[in-house]
């Protein structure tokens, strides 16, 4: 294995997709959280340009994930082990800290953007279950208008809208 002391400049370019990586995940959480406002305020308009802006948004972050993860890859050519950031500390000893600090702010932004993707869908299915109930609500509601009743003058329980075609 050899080590790489002096030569920086491959640190340089994954310092550079570091620091995109992160910019553009912060991005993506702003949106997210916006998107999590839009919901909460029934704001359809503003969830549907939300969406395509975090749509965007994810794009040009796979795209840096990508390039971070090929810079890595071409750093760490001839190892015998997984490309990871802790076998480029061992490639580039005296950046092993700079090399740490970005293993901790990427994990930290990829748990921070799964908690609000889940917090998304969480959300978006309770609004999808109470849409339903007050749809069910709102179809076997009855009153004087959509009562019906028995040949025997009991109130029947047939639901509005399913009396199509039934005898009377």
């Amino acid at each position: 294995m050899q080590t790489h002391t002096t030569y920086t400049e491959p640190i340089q370019q994954l310092d550079s997709l570091v620091l995109s990586l992160k910019t553009t995940s912060e991005q993506l959480i702003y949106v997210m959280e916006e998107q999590i406002q839009a919901i909460i305020s029934s704001s359809p308009q503003k969830i549907e340009e939300l969406t395509e802006k975090q749509s965007e948004i994810q794009g040009v972050y796979k795209k840096h994930e990508r390039a971070f993860l090929d810079e890595l890859r071409k750093n760490l050519t001839g190892e015998d082990s997984e490309i990871t950031l802790t076998n480029l500390k061992s490639m580039f000893p005296d950046k092993a800290e700079q090399i740490e600090r970005w293993k901790i702010e990427l994990s930290q932004n990829t748990k921070l953007l799964q908690r609000k993707n889940e917090q998304l869908v969480d959300l978006l299915e309770f609004a999808l279950n109470r849409n339903a109930n007050l749809m069910h609500s709102f179809y076997s509601l009855f009153n004087n208008k959509n009562s019906h009743y028995s040949p025997s003058g009991q109130k029947s329980e047939v639901r509005s809208g399913v009396a199509i075609n039934q005898e009377v």
